[in-house]
């Protein structure tokens, strides 16, 4: 009894410092903050989708080769994508903190270039090429600031990539990784879009099955 007393003690405090804490901002920063935070979960949606579609085609070297449509899941992944990315959106993958490689290729941009499209068949040729049968990725600690039509948005990923038959690793072993996004968004025709994602990753161990 007592440690259950303790317990909800310690609940009512969290929640009382919780409100307390949100109250020094306007209810519309706070509204706008949601908005803007749910971006990072609608790109671990869409890729994950991706994870899945193991009947996609890897593309060639043309970035923007035609959209593996013909499977559902990646079908469905760029149309999430779509919804969540900007127009010129970009994506820079960096490992403990040096940026590797940015997609599109800011060199080879245009005013037509999609970026959506070119990240989705850019996941899709890894997650292929690995042999995944599965991904997943568990966003947490996301926070965001607001400056007018543009925001800054951290969140933390633990991404599982689960092997399938004739993968790098036997069936079923799993590569986890770690790290940070940091995120800028703009706000498009009254919606927050993604303009541009860097990933930091910061841990990565595979698991092999027995």
């Amino acid at each position: 009894m007592k440690t259950t007393k303790r317990v909800a003690v310690w609940l009512l405090a969290f929640v009382s410092f919780s409100v307390l804490a949100g109250d020094d901002k306007p209810a519309s920063i706070r509204n706008e903050q949601a908005l803007v935070e749910v971006l990072p979960v609608c790109y671990a949606r869409g890729t994950d989708l991706i994870g899945r579609a193991v009947n996609a085609r890897i593309t060639g070297t043309n970035p923007e080769d035609p959209a593996n449509i013909d499977d559902p899941g990646f079908a469905a992944a760029l149309a999430i994508y779509r919804t969540c990315f900007s127009r010129n959106f970009s994506f820079t993958l960096a490992f403990d903190g040096v940026p590797a490689q940015t997609v599109p290729a800011p060199d080879n941009r245009t005013s037509s270039t999609d970026g959506a499209l070119q990240w989705a068949n850019f996941v899709n040729n890894a997650f292929r090429q690995a042999k995944y049968k599965s991904t997943q990725h568990h966003m947490g600690s996301i926070s965001s600031e607001i400056r007018g039509d543009q925001a800054d948005i951290v969140s933390y990923v633990i991404a599982t990539h689960v092997f399938g038959p004739d993968g790098e690793q036997p069936e079923g072993s799993v590569s986890v990784i770690g790290g940070t996004y940091t995120d800028r968004a703009i706000r498009e025709n009254g919606q927050w879009r993604l303009q541009s994602r860097t990933l930091d990753i910061t841990s990565s161990v595979v698991t092999v099955a027995q």
